[in-house]
């Protein structure tokens, strides 16, 4: 992975299952569960690649169902002011989660959802 390339995306739903059977028909999408978070996750596994590239994220109904990307960067906090400053609203974040990658998700200036993470900051 780069900065400023798209290393990760995301599908909430409210219908994890059926999200999974879904993607694993139409484009043979493999998933594994990952049990070190709070809520409902599972790492997705495209054809062709030994690593993770995204994930889906059981939402119980908590929020809104969505699918977004996450852009890597090299500082979270850095790209939230870059953003903000360019007309961005941040939606949520930072936070760091226990591996010690720091996520953040915004709102475009045309309200478009997108992501940013930094490994360890």
């Amino acid at each position: 992975m780069k900065n400023n390339n798209v290393g990760w995306f995301e599908i909430g739903t409210d219908h994890p299952q059926e999200t999974m059977d879904f993607y694993a028909k139409m484009f043979g999408w493999k998933f594994q569960e990952y049990t070190d978070m709070e809520n409902e996750y599972y790492n997705i596994i495209e054809p062709g690649n030994e690593y993770f590239t995204g994930g889906i994220l059981g939402t119980a109904g908590k929020t809104s169902e969505y699918s977004t990307f996450y852009t890597l960067v090299s500082n979270v906090d850095e790209a939230i002011k870059s953003a903000k400053d360019n007309g961005a609203k941040v939606i949520w974040g930072p936070v760091t989660d226990k591996t010690g990658l720091t996520f953040a998700r915004l709102n475009d200036s045309t309200g478009h959802q997108f992501g940013v993470f930094s490994a360890g900051q």
